[in-house]
């Protein structure tokens, strides 16, 4: 298995030069994803045979970046959040590479880590002052109590969570609309007519070779104003059966949706549809929101106490797998 070598492309000073800059990095990097407003990350593992070092392609960029009008720095580090911290910290039109990135962060600031400003200040009343002391917390401390948002910025702290680069927009806008003469007033109704907009859009993303990422539903409304709902799909895909089953699990959670008139489908973010393995545990099977959905979904479906997670009672078992409870996942 290659190392992994993720590269972090970050302007400061040209906000307006975003898509012309998402352009650039297109022609010239595979897989670029969008972190912020002018701040990129390529997932560079394996390219070297191609497109040579990740320095020279780093540095290749730039100068693309420069021809576009903008001075952007380079990071190249193990992991996307690593790489984005050495960008930021690196001055405009030069590259810096950091091999060990727990070492890096280890005496920069809380603030770089991604948590609440009331997590911050607990941790500086717990006496931690730098990102190395906090990543030398004990992981199942953390986890106990903060929970899982600030165990994964543990994680990132000791440069461990490598989060996968999920890629940008499509090249062209990917969106369907319907309206219809007569307003839907039941959800199962409504369902059924997406299905024809689901399809258009199953059939672009096919047309593009694309998976999508992330929906956003527009529902427009005769006895109230516009529904907006956003869903993240994961895996990411393009059969246009799970891409309805996302929309019907969101419609679900309504309690209700008045009466629909019409409706705009759009695909805002989307990755080349390939062959894939599903994980059990890597972190395209570990999105909170999809998670979350899918528990409420079958508790509805199946009552309380059928949607379970497994706790681990005491770690300092000789076998922790036996000393776990079963506590309900949606309460």
């Amino acid at each position: 298995m290659r190392d992994p070598v993720t590269l972090a492309i970050v302007v400061t000073d040209a906000p307006d030069l975003h898509g012309r800059l998402l352009a650039t990095l297109h022609a010239a990097l595979p897989r670029v994803g969008v972190l912020d407003p002018c701040a990129f990350v390529c997932d560079l593992a394996g390219t070297e045979e191609l497109l040579g070092a990740p320095t020279r392609i780093a540095r290749n960029v730039l100068a693309r970046c420069a021809r576009a009008g903008a001075r952007a720095s380079a990071g190249i580090a193990p992991t996307p959040f690593v790489a984005r911290v050495v960008a930021e910290r690196t001055p405009p039109g030069e590259v810096r590479l950091v091999d060990d990135g727990r070492a890096f962060l280890a005496p920069l600031p809380l603030d770089v880590l991604p948590v609440d400003v009331k997590v911050h200040d607990e941790l500086r009343l717990l006496g931690l002052r730098t990102v190395g002391e906090f990543a030398d917390l004990p992981r199942g401390s953390v986890f106990d109590r903060f929970g899982s948002a600030v165990a994964r910025a543990h994680a990132l702290a000791r440069g461990e969570y490598g989060d996968m680069v999920r890629a940008s927009a499509p090249p062209r806008r990917i969106r369907a609309r319907r309206a219809w003469d007569d307003a839907i007033g039941s959800r199962e109704q409504l369902v059924f007519a997406l299905r024809v907009v689901v399809d258009e859009i199953s059939g672009a993303l096919a047309r593009d070779g694309f998976a999508a990422l992330r929906l956003e539903l527009r529902l427009d409304r005769e006895d109230a104003g516009p529904l907006r709902i956003e869903r993240t799909v994961l895996p990411p895909t393009r059969e246009a059966a799970a891409l309805l089953r996302s929309l019907r699990w969101a419609l679900e959670e309504r309690s209700e949706l008045g009466l629909v008139t019409g409706c705009a489908l759009e695909v805002p973010e989307v990755e080349p549809a390939r062959g894939r393995q599903i994980g059990l545990f890597a972190p395209d099977g570990a999105r909170a929101e999809e998670a979350i959905a899918t528990a409420r979904y079958l508790r509805a479906k199946l009552g309380t106490g059928a949607v379970l997670r497994a706790r681990v009672a005491d770690e300092a078992a000789r076998l922790p797998e036996r000393a776990t409870e079963w506590v309900e996942v949606i309460a």
